[in-house]
């Protein structure tokens, strides 16, 4: 699957979220989920799984946090080429023979610039070895997801561009006013990227999609915007996180944030295969 030229066709369906289901699932909040790549490989097939057989013909890899910073807390900072490769493994082996796009989560590395400098990290060459490991592990796109710097995205999407020519996606997480916690207006932040070379551009998380129409208003429409909101803000019931935005609530509300000008939609906190399922019949056969 050719992500861009899809994209200049027709809206795609993208997937839903992988911590909170993990979380549903009964793994402890204080485990290394990307981890569980290496472990217990099956789990995370199944839900990678259940998203392409709910609709998703984007998947994104169990390695958010799986670089040297965030992995350190876990003492596993010395296996980020294992547990990257490992999971476009699981993700791949979930999409055999399926028109799927795998496209490898990087998150951000968790500590302030400042904090990095104090103690001797490179961001660059972080965001270098995992972005690597995924590519040389076959990845068909590298998707950036929940930065709320934009200089520390900048540095990821630069690391990117050095190494590989394969399409990138640079999500921001932000408030409904439209402004990152750098300060940066998200308007700002993106012509920054496109500057760049970037893409596809897009936010995720913090926001319901009722919040994410109403940052998007805010966005000219000559992006090719990517948007993954949650399933609303999460109430703590019985020691579980529960959302309240159902999947027909959230597909319908979807309809409204792909009309604004989203192109690949999917789902953040709190969504599950039954909220892609639904946004997936919501969508069906919407041209760009």
């Amino acid at each position: 699957m050719d992500l861009l030229d899809e994209l200049e066709t027709r809206v795609v369906c993208g997937d839903g979220a992988m911590g909170t289901l993990l979380l549903d699932d009964g793994v402890p909040i204080g485990r290394c989920f990307e981890e569980l790549c290496v472990s217990e490989p099956e789990r995370i097939a199944k839900i990678h799984q259940a998203y392409i057989a709910a609709a998703a013909r984007v998947i994104k890899t169990n390695t958010f946090g799986a670089n040297a910073v965030r992995l350190e807390h876990f003492g596993m900072e010395g296996r980020v080429s294992e547990i990257n490769r490992a999971a476009v493994a699981v993700a791949k082996g979930a999409a055999k023979n399926k028109d799927v796009c795998i496209a490898g989560s990087v998150g951000p590395l968790g500590i302030t610039s400042e904090a990095a400098t104090s103690r001797g990290i490179d961001p660059a060459q972080c965001f270098r070895e995992q972005i690597t490991a995924l590519l040389e592990a076959g990845v068909d796109a590298i998707f950036f997801e929940t930065f709320m710097v934009v200089d520390e995205i900048e540095i990821a999407l630069r690391t990117k561009m050095d190494i590989s020519n394969a399409p990138a996606i640079c999500s921001f997480a932000c408030k409904p006013d439209g402004r990152l916690r750098c300060g940066t207006l998200l308007i700002d932040a993106f012509g920054r990227l496109r500057d760049l070379g970037a893409k596809i551009l897009g936010v995720n998380c913090m926001n319901d999609p009722g919040d994410m129409a109403m940052l998007l208003q805010q966005l000219p429409a000559e992006y090719r915007l990517a948007v993954y909101p949650t399933a609303g803000s999460p109430q703590l019931r019985n020691g579980r996180l529960l959302y309240n935005v159902t999947p027909q609530r959230f597909a319908a509300t979807m309809r409204d944030v792909v009309t604004k000008g989203a192109r690949l939609v999917g789902g953040c906190c709190g969504t599950t295969p039954a909220h892609i399922a639904a946004l997936g019949k919501a969508i069906v056969n919407w041209a760009a």
